[in-house]
């Protein structure tokens, strides 16, 4: 079991109070996989709010333009993977109607592939959208304390689905989070 305490910037909206992971947000593969690691202030265990943090990648000064860079990027990759798959899709159904085989299987492979892409775009772009009313206001620091073990990612003794799944499906996240806990 390894202890690790990660930074927050604590920001406002319209929509409420917020923190965003200051440290693992710009370590991870996936651009849109930052909003996943936006909270409710007030749903946030543990919060200890301090001035400054070295260990910070991204300041109070610009967190309001990172988060609507994000938004815009997540908008264009959910438009840009949904008009692949109906390019896909009208090119396969033409290729069927002519009789043309061109290998179901990986067709569909395909499919699922940029179907998982643009959930997790939109997954993100719903997320800002709910998050940026307005705009954002920096109110300081703060950080959480998280503990690692075998079976996933724990915050006061409960386990996080957020920091579990990101464990198991972003190596650059995992080892952002890893270089924390030396």
């Amino acid at each position: 079991m390894r202890r690790i305490k990660v930074p927050y910037i604590i920001f406002k909206t319209k929509s409420g109070i917020y923190g965003i992971d200051a440290y693992t947000s710009l370590r991870v593969e996936k651009v849109e996989r930052a909003a996943t690691l936006i909270r409710r202030f007030d749903k946030m265990p543990s919060m200890i709010k301090m001035e400054e943090t070295e260990l910070a990648l991204i300041s109070k000064d610009n967190v309001g333009d990172f988060l609507i860079r994000l938004k815009d990027y997540t908008k264009n990759k959910a438009a840009s993977k949904l008009n692949q798959r109906f390019k896909k899709m009208r090119r396969w159904n033409l290729f069927r109607f002519l009789g043309i085989p061109t290998g179901h299987s990986r067709h569909i492979s395909e499919e699922e592939r940029l179907a998982k892409e643009n959930r997790e775009a939109l997954l993100a772009l719903s997320i800002l959208n709910v998050v940026l009313k307005g705009d954002v206001e920096p109110l300081g620091y703060s950080f959480i304390e998280l503990e690692i073990r075998d079976d996933g990612v724990y915050i006061d003794g409960k386990k996080d689905g957020v920091y579990t799944e990101l464990l198991k499906v972003d190596m650059r996240a995992a080892i952002a989070l890893l270089e924390l806990a030396r």
